[in-house]
């Protein structure tokens, strides 16, 4: 056990890899919100939880984030696909500190941060206390069985940054697959998690979002496409949370099966998304945050 000012950290050779990362300052249990689990890495995956944690601070009796889990991309024990998957493009230093970000964000937000083998009876046990009514994946390394998606009443919800729609890109390469093909463009899909890998039911997709420079190219570096084409995650992630949560309240939960995410994204976000990429790793894409993010407390 090793402890920090943030969090304290938890090795257990049940977990087979990575570690358990509980907050010195857990966030106070509460019994209102659509509990969600994210199992997310890479900045992407900080990005919508610093956004959806901002919608929770600002309707928290909505929404009830319980936990997250990621990917260990340090441990060489760790089984996550790394030299399949974006995380070979990266050193070994952005490496660690895109994880230490991981758990930092977590901690600060007093949720637990779990970083090793999900299909363990170690890792069952926590996920069965967090009691989760939707999970969200976003750029996560490991395979994930029916006893992890099925039990989430409400629904497990993947998001994938290629045409699954028109099969192209699934799987652990879907920006070389669009390079491969010639593709000036794709969305970012969000389908039910299922047995096989990105196959399950389309839940809805963005509009599509300019892969290439300003000349026609391809970014050199394909960081850069994963920084693009991931951006919109968040707002999607909180208009998803707000569609399961009016699905809930209005007893339709087990009719939802859609999001026309093309028609309620507003004009300037479709713009920025159809903005030339950038040949700049350090060159971020800036988004409108999702309009229920820039609301006052008291509205």
């Amino acid at each position: 056990m090793i402890s920090n000012s943030l969090y304290t950290t938890i090795k257990n050779e049940a977990s087979l890899w990575g570690s358990l990362f509980q907050p010195k300052k857990p966030k106070p249990p509460k019994d209102k919100g659509l509990k969600v689990v994210l199992f997310v890495s890479c900045e992407c995956g900080i990005l919508m939880l610093e956004q959806l944690a901002k919608y929770e601070s600002l309707y928290p009796e909505k929404l009830n984030l319980v936990g997250v889990v990621t990917d260990d991309p340090i441990d060489p024990a760790a089984r996550i696909s790394i030299k399949k998957r974006i995380w070979s493009q990266f050193s070994q230093a952005d490496r660690q500190l895109i994880f230490n970000r991981m758990i930092d964000t977590s901690a600060a937000l007093g949720l637990s941060c779990y970083s090793g083998a999900v299909k363990t009876d170690y890792f069952r046990q926590l996920y069965a206390a967090w009691q989760p009514e939707a999970l969200f994946m976003f750029c996560f390394g490991q395979w994930i069985d029916s006893k992890i998606f099925d039990f989430p009443k409400y629904g497990s919800f993947n998001f994938h940054p290629s045409d699954l729609p028109k099969k192209v890109g699934a799987g652990t390469q879907p920006f070389q697959n669009a390079i491969q093909l010639g593709l000036k463009s794709a969305p970012m899909v969000i389908h039910r998690v299922t047995e096989l890998i990105d196959i399950g039911p389309i839940v809805g997709m963005s509009s599509y979002i300019n892969i290439c420079l300003a000349d026609g190219s391809y970014p050199s570096n394909i960081r850069t496409l994963l920084d693009k084409l991931t951006s919109i995650g968040g707002w999607m992630g909180v208009a998803l949370v707000e569609a399961l949560i009016n699905a809930k309240d209005n007893g339709l939960i087990s009719e939802f099966e859609s999001i026309d995410f093309q028609k309620i994204m507003p004009p300037d976000l479709i713009r920025a998304l159809d903005a030339p990429a950038v040949n700049d790793l350090n060159e971020k894409y800036a988004l409108p945050l999702h309009k229920s993010l820039e609301q006052p407390k008291d509205e």
